[in-house]
């Protein structure tokens, strides 16, 4: 019975077929497999072979080598615009380096999770020695990490019909590499993935040791998971891995205390979700209410305050930012929109163009999509009050795009012309006139005109 073929590209079938007819063994590995399986496209294609680095750049002398590593002994192919990454077959990396293995499925055994542990040979057709086809059902793809299943047997012809027989005993690949744990709830946090149950189960006991990745790999990993489409889930659902990732979220999300009739640790989530997928947005959520536990005040009357949760919030996510070293700007965006998450703000027209002139008009927006996202996670906030949110959002627009005057630089006439026209003995007589003909321009954006502000002033003097 023939083996049933995968529809490959004819580009990366013949980057294979330049590895075998120089006398090597190669098979297609990875996500790839997985991602035709379930009726995807790849974007790109992974090789694994038992050629060493200096024969696979033999082999690909005359095609386009886009880059290569020799540490991990691996080039990247372009085959008319189609990338195919080509490796030697390796058993493990150590310090940045690839140890190598003369036996694919030792490769395979060396992989993240079973769906990705899968190699396919156009003749042989895919081998799967953990179950990886079990994983892949409806377009989905179930996520079981490698080495949290029982040791089995492996027998089979390799592609020269030689017998092998592998006892297969792996160690659980989200403790020999905690960065998979992270990898899982970024795939389940975008489309069409699922964590097993037992993976689930190891994720959470296995949390704590993503502590010891380097703090700035650890952050951008933790950044790309943020960034996802479907992150409340998984923030929901993984606590663990988020207070290990941010210790300093660890009593928000250890927190019993309702937040509009939600769990805070949910309303979090939610918000985080609701917000734009930009990095000061999404951490500004995850941190807004962070300082909630540390703020309780009991009033007189009974009723609960959070008095200072806002600053409290900053200090947290600061202390966070520091031990990752992330870039000033983002933490000037995100504590900007943490200091500010509380201001009051309306649709009114004259109310916008103050606050345009106070944060800026990109700051104000970015400030009214936070609290557009705080307030749509909170279930007794009605629903007028974000359509006030957007409607401000609208009238942002218009005022910028009909360039109505929102700041006194905006002015038709500037200080300097007051002087020169000898209508102000000087510049900090000229700035009072500016800053009174400015109170008059948000009332009334027709007055913004040279001649008619020149006898406003004008008019004014001879009074």
């Amino acid at each position: 019975m023939r083996p049933p073929k995968l529809n490959i590209p004819s580009q990366a079938l013949d980057v294979l077929t330049a590895i075998e007819s120089a006398g090597s063994k190669g098979y297609f590995a990875g996500p790839c497999i997985a991602e035709l399986k379930r009726g995807g496209s790849p974007m790109d294609y992974d090789i694994i072979t038992n050629a060493d680095f200096e024969e696979l750049l033999y082999i690909f002398r005359d095609m386009r080598i886009i880059s290569q590593n020799e540490a991990m002994s691996t080039v990247m192919v372009s085959a008319l615009g189609l990338v195919v990454q080509v490796s030697t077959y390796r058993s493990s990396v150590s310090d940045g380096k690839a140890v190598y293995t003369d036996n694919y499925i030792l490769d395979l055994a060396s992989r993240d999770f079973s769906a990705f542990a899968m190699a396919y040979h156009p003749r042989k057709g895919i081998k799967d020695p953990f179950d990886g086809e079990s994983c892949i059902k409806d377009g989905k793809i179930t996520l079981k990490a490698l080495g949290e299943y029982p040791i089995r047997l492996w027998r089979e012809n390799d592609l020269d019909n030689n017998e092998l027989t592998l006892k297969l005993s792996v160690q659980s690949s989200l403790i020999s590499e905690p960065f998979n744990i992270l990898k899982a709830l970024r795939l389940a946090a975008g489309e069409n993935y699922l964590i097993d149950r037992v993976t689930a189960s190891s994720i959470r006991k296995n949390a704590e040791l993503i502590r010891g990745l380097p703090h700035r790999e650890l952050f951008r990993s933790l950044t790309s998971l943020l960034l996802s489409r479907n992150i409340s889930s998984v923030i929901r659902d993984y606590p663990e891995v988020f207070t290990a990732a941010a210790p300093e979220l660890s009593d928000a999300a250890g927190c019993n205390d309702e937040y509009g009739g939600l769990a805070l640790w949910e309303h979090i989530a939610r918000t985080v979700e609701f917000s734009p997928p930009f990095e000061d947005l999404r951490y500004a959520a995850l941190f807004h209410n962070a300082g909630f536990p540390h703020c309780k005040c009991i009033c007189s009357d009974g009723s609960v305050r959070r008095y200072g949760h806002a600053e409290y919030a900053r200090i947290l996510l600061s202390s966070f930012f520091e031990r990752s070293k992330a870039d000033k700007q983002l933490r000037l965006a995100a504590d900007f929109l943490l200091e500010l998450h509380d201001t009051v703000i309306t649709d009114d027209r004259v109310e916008l163009k103050r606050l345009m002139k106070r944060l800026g008009e990109k700051d104000l927006k970015r400030l009214i999509k936070l609290r557009i996202a705080d307030d749509t996670a909170n279930p007794e906030v009605h629903e007028g009050k974000i359509a006030m949110y957007r409607r401000a959002l609208q009238t942002i627009d218009d005022i910028v795009d009909t360039k109505e005057c929102y700041s006194p630089s905006m002015l038709a006439i500037k200080p300097s012309d007051l002087v020169r026209t000898r209508l102000a003995a000087d510049m900090g007589q000229a700035e009072k006139i500016i800053n009174t003909l400015f109170e008059a321009v948000l009332e009334q954006p027709k007055l913004n005109v040279a001649p008619v502000l020149t006898d406003m002033v004008k008019k004014s003097c001879r009074r």
